[in-house]
């Protein structure tokens, strides 16, 4: 279900842009000369910000696919987060949503390759801390029952108190941020960005391994996913996209301590 239109982001497309890609397909847009975006959550730091939301990494993203597809501009649509995973995109080419592809997912979506490396990040309050895995127990921790990282938090870290449960992402860092918990797991470069905006509200403690991606989706069956694809790819091989997650997330996978658990 679609729950509002939000915005048109300006784009500076070069006379010579088309809207061949470097698979050599055509891109259909919904709308001609304009890719419509889906996304959830508005806004997300280091992500969608600014009213309307024309600045962070994934709003970067959208103007530079939309660029290389010879798009004039960018439409933004807000989506609920259950609606996309579940293969509505409320009418939209794409969606960009911090969106983690699982097998679930791929039965009503398609996706491209990962933009950014997403291992479970630990989304503290500031004065909360922990260094290993038995600090990390004794946490108090809040979980979101749409998310794909709560599996990780009670099989692997395996909390020893209860956590407290929330619908969904927006509800959970509620919590977190009105002190009635003392972490919450997400996927690292979302907790990097919500670190970097709120400084004096968080930061993260470290990463737990895994091989987990951010990436793309498209409608399910789409004959736009493979040019998408392409895209992202040479996103990636350029440098824009190292250049984004620099900008916008402050810091990568790499800068942040890793966490071992029991298995």
């Amino acid at each position: 279900m679609l729950v509002g239109s939000l915005a048109l982001l300006a784009l500076v497309v070069s006379a010579c842009s088309t809207d061949q890609g470097a698979a050599g397909s055509k891109f259909h847009p919904v709308k001609k000369g304009v890719l419509t975006v889906a996304t959830a959550f508005l806004p997300a730091p280091g992500f969608w910000e600014g009213r309307p939301p024309t600045r962070g990494f994934e709003a970067n993203l959208a103007a530079d696919l939309a660029h290389k597809l010879g798009l004039d501009s960018v439409h933004v649509v807000q989506v609920p987060f259950k609606s996309i995973t579940g293969g509505d995109l409320g009418g939209a080419d794409l969606a960009l949503s911090q969106l983690t592809p699982t097998k679930a997912r791929e039965q009503h979506l398609d996706f491209t390759t990962p933009y950014l490396t997403s291992p479970p990040g630990v989304l503290a309050r500031v004065g909360v801390n922990a260094i290993d895995v038995n600090g990390l127990k004794g946490l108090h921790w809040v979980i979101s029952r749409t998310s794909t990282l709560t599996p990780i938090l009670m099989h692997t870290i395996r909390p020893t108190g209860t956590p407290v449960v929330t619908e969904d992402r927006t509800q959970a860092l509620k919590v977190l941020r009105n002190g009635g918990a003392d972490a919450l797991l997400l996927d690292l470069p979302v907790a990097l960005g919500l670190a970097r905006a709120n400084p004096e509200q968080f930061h993260v403690l470290g990463q737990i391994s895994g091989g987990e991606g951010l990436a793309v989706a498209l409608p399910h069956g789409s004959s736009n996913t493979e040019i998408v694809d392409s895209d992202i790819r040479a996103l990636t091989a350029n440098g824009t996209i190292g250049k984004l997650e620099s900008r916008w997330l402050g810091k990568s996978a790499a800068d942040v301590p890793l966490i071992l658990t029991e298995r």
